[in-house]
């Protein structure tokens, strides 16, 4: 998904500098100076949604969300028929649990099995052994299946698990603290923001 929101984003004009960390913000007139480790660009409207990834370069939104990590682990592939025969229309799945598993079939027929969250520093010693033993419970026909990667990420978590949105000063905003709703509710905001620093009136 996100790589087609950036073809889709190119498509509509914009530019992407990709692996250009912003280390600095600088308000130049009416315009935002973003001071990268490469160089410079500068912006009329800036949206920060680095989530838990924005490091210093806004502080003040450090206190409004928690950064929680969690795991996926990756199968071997499992061949057309046995993943047909896992998820037959191929969709993406999650629980309602307050700490989810959620999973689904990558391109080359492996299993994403992710799940766990962790509010403190530290890994799990095994992390493999950990999700894989998740996963059993709920697919207990792959106990034959071999895990080839794991990993781990971080969300952005809100005190009310409702998404932090708002104007840090004048034409810099910020959309962050999804709680791992990520998918649905940052397109949302995407489109919130960009009616707010067109000046296009509506609700979004």
């Amino acid at each position: 998904m996100a790589l087609d929101l950036a073809r889709a984003a190119v498509r509509a004009g914009a530019i992407l500098h990709e692996g250009s960390k912003v280390i600095r913000l600088e308000q130049r007139g009416h315009d935002i100076l973003c001071q990268t480790e490469q160089g410079a660009m500068q912006a009329a409207h800036l949206v920060l949604a680095g989530n838990t990834y924005l490091g210093d370069l806004a502080p003040a939104l450090n206190a409004c969300i928690m950064p929680v990590a969690t795991y996926i682990i990756a199968t071997e592939p499992l061949g057309a028929a046995r993943a047909r025969a896992l998820i037959p229309n191929n969709i993406a799945i999650t629980d309602f649990n307050l700490v989810v598993d959620y999973t689904r079939l990558s391109a080359d027929r492996r299993l994403l099995f992710g799940s766990g969250a962790r509010y403190w520093l530290g890994d799990p010693y095994d992390l493999k052994g950990y999700l894989r033993r998740r996963m059993l419970t709920i697919f207990p026909q792959l106990a034959d299946v071999a895990i080839d990667y794991a990993w781990e990420g971080y969300v952005a978590v809100t005190f009310n698990r409702l998404p932090h949105l708002g104007r840090l000063r004048p034409r810099i905003w910020f959309a962050h603290g999804y709680s791992g709703q990520d998918v649905a509710l940052s397109t949302l905001a995407g489109k919130g923001h960009w009616r707010s620093d067109s000046g296009t009136a509506g609700a979004v």
